[in-house]
Protein backbone atom coordinates (compact mmCIF):
# COMPACT_ATOMS: atom_id res chain seq x y z
CA UNK A 1 0.00 0.00 0.00
CA UNK A 2 2.61 2.35 0.44
CA UNK A 3 4.79 1.70 -2.65
CA UNK A 4 1.13 1.86 -4.10
CA UNK A 5 0.46 5.40 -2.32
CA UNK A 6 4.15 6.67 -2.95
CA UNK A 7 3.56 5.90 -6.90
CA UNK A 8 0.95 8.37 -6.73
CA UNK A 9 2.94 10.69 -5.18
CA UNK A 10 5.73 10.81 -7.98
CA UNK A 11 3.39 10.43 -10.55
CA UNK A 12 1.64 13.75 -9.51
CA UNK A 13 4.61 15.62 -8.57
CA UNK A 14 5.68 14.71 -12.39
CA UNK A 15 2.58 15.47 -13.76
CA UNK A 16 2.60 19.09 -11.71
CA UNK A 17 6.08 19.81 -13.19
CA UNK A 18 5.85 18.71 -16.54
CA UNK A 19 2.60 21.03 -16.62
CA UNK A 20 4.32 23.92 -14.75
CA UNK A 21 7.29 23.42 -17.45
CA UNK A 22 4.86 24.01 -20.05
CA UNK A 23 3.15 26.75 -18.60
CA UNK A 24 6.29 28.59 -18.23
CA UNK A 25 7.71 27.98 -21.71
CA UNK A 26 4.81 29.22 -23.40
CA UNK A 27 4.67 32.20 -21.46
CA UNK A 28 8.19 32.87 -22.20
CA UNK A 29 7.65 32.05 -26.05
CA UNK A 30 4.75 34.27 -26.05
CA UNK A 31 6.49 37.54 -24.55
CA UNK A 32 9.59 37.15 -26.35
CA UNK A 33 7.33 37.31 -29.84
CA UNK A 34 5.37 39.92 -28.33
CA UNK A 35 7.88 42.40 -27.29
CA UNK A 36 11.00 41.46 -29.82
CA UNK A 37 10.18 44.11 -32.17
CA UNK A 38 10.27 46.28 -29.91
CA UNK A 39 13.11 45.32 -28.57
CA UNK A 40 15.13 45.14 -32.12
CA UNK A 41 13.87 48.46 -32.34
CA UNK A 42 15.03 50.67 -29.51
CA UNK A 43 18.22 48.71 -29.48
CA UNK A 44 19.16 49.62 -33.43
CA UNK A 45 17.67 53.39 -32.35
CA UNK A 46 20.31 53.27 -29.02
CA UNK A 47 23.72 52.09 -31.51
CA UNK A 48 22.28 54.71 -34.42
CA UNK A 49 24.81 54.28 -37.46
CA UNK A 50 27.53 52.86 -35.27
CA UNK A 51 26.13 49.02 -36.48
CA UNK A 52 25.04 47.69 -40.01
CA UNK A 53 20.93 47.81 -40.11
CA UNK A 54 21.00 44.78 -41.19
CA UNK A 55 22.89 42.81 -39.24
CA UNK A 56 19.59 43.71 -36.61
CA UNK A 57 17.43 41.41 -38.76
CA UNK A 58 18.82 38.50 -37.87
CA UNK A 59 19.92 38.44 -33.77
CA UNK A 60 21.64 34.94 -33.13
CA UNK A 61 19.57 34.88 -29.88
CA UNK A 62 16.91 36.66 -27.86
CA UNK A 63 16.67 35.78 -24.10
CA UNK A 64 14.17 36.72 -21.79
CA UNK A 65 15.28 37.15 -17.91
CA UNK A 66 13.69 38.87 -14.89
CA UNK A 67 15.85 41.08 -13.28
CA UNK A 68 19.02 42.54 -14.33
CA UNK A 69 21.75 40.68 -12.19
CA UNK A 70 24.70 43.16 -12.87
CA UNK A 71 22.70 45.95 -10.26
CA UNK A 72 23.94 46.24 -7.15
CA UNK A 73 21.15 45.69 -5.11
CA UNK A 74 20.57 43.36 -2.04
CA UNK A 75 17.03 41.73 -1.75
CA UNK A 76 16.71 43.32 1.66
CA UNK A 77 16.95 46.86 -0.11
CA UNK A 78 13.43 47.25 -1.19
CA UNK A 79 13.58 50.91 -0.80
CA UNK A 80 16.06 51.27 -3.29
CA UNK A 81 15.34 52.90 -6.48
CA UNK A 82 17.16 50.35 -8.54
CA UNK A 83 15.24 47.12 -7.01
CA UNK A 84 12.68 46.86 -8.95
CA UNK A 85 15.20 47.18 -12.29
CA UNK A 86 17.33 44.01 -10.14
CA UNK A 87 14.82 42.05 -8.96
CA UNK A 88 10.86 42.27 -11.12
CA UNK A 89 11.45 43.58 -14.26
CA UNK A 90 11.35 41.46 -17.16
CA UNK A 91 14.55 42.28 -19.72
CA UNK A 92 15.24 41.11 -22.83
CA UNK A 93 18.62 40.08 -24.20
CA UNK A 94 19.12 40.19 -27.86
CA UNK A 95 22.44 38.94 -29.46
CA UNK A 96 24.23 39.91 -32.61
CA UNK A 97 27.25 38.33 -33.68
CA UNK A 98 29.10 40.28 -36.29
CA UNK A 99 32.42 40.35 -37.71
CA UNK A 100 35.12 40.63 -35.07
CA UNK A 101 32.73 41.42 -32.35
CA UNK A 102 29.45 40.48 -30.06
CA UNK A 103 27.19 43.22 -29.61
CA UNK A 104 24.35 42.56 -27.07
CA UNK A 105 21.63 45.13 -26.06
CA UNK A 106 19.29 44.98 -22.62
CA UNK A 107 15.74 45.61 -23.55
CA UNK A 108 13.51 46.52 -20.55
CA UNK A 109 10.43 45.73 -21.29
CA UNK A 110 8.72 47.77 -18.56
CA UNK A 111 10.44 50.87 -18.96
CA UNK A 112 10.91 50.64 -22.76
CA UNK A 113 14.60 51.54 -22.72
CA UNK A 114 17.68 49.94 -24.05
CA UNK A 115 21.73 49.52 -23.19
CA UNK A 116 23.64 48.29 -26.42
CA UNK A 117 27.16 46.79 -25.70
CA UNK A 118 29.81 45.23 -27.65
CA UNK A 119 33.06 43.60 -27.27
CA UNK A 120 35.65 42.02 -29.48
CA UNK A 121 37.40 44.15 -32.32
CA UNK A 122 34.91 47.58 -31.83
CA UNK A 123 34.25 48.55 -28.01
CA UNK A 124 31.17 50.50 -28.03
CA UNK A 125 28.57 51.15 -25.33
CA UNK A 126 25.12 52.81 -25.45
CA UNK A 127 22.91 53.46 -22.43
CA UNK A 128 19.81 55.00 -22.87
CA UNK A 129 18.00 57.03 -20.34
CA UNK A 130 14.36 57.04 -21.46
Amino acid sequence: MRILLLIIAVLAVANFSVHEYIDRTAKRDIIISAYRGNAIAACQRQAGNQIDPEVWNKPSGVKLKIGKSDLDVYVWQTKHKLWKARYQNPYLYVTLGTKGAVIYCDYDISNDTASVHATGARTISYHDAG
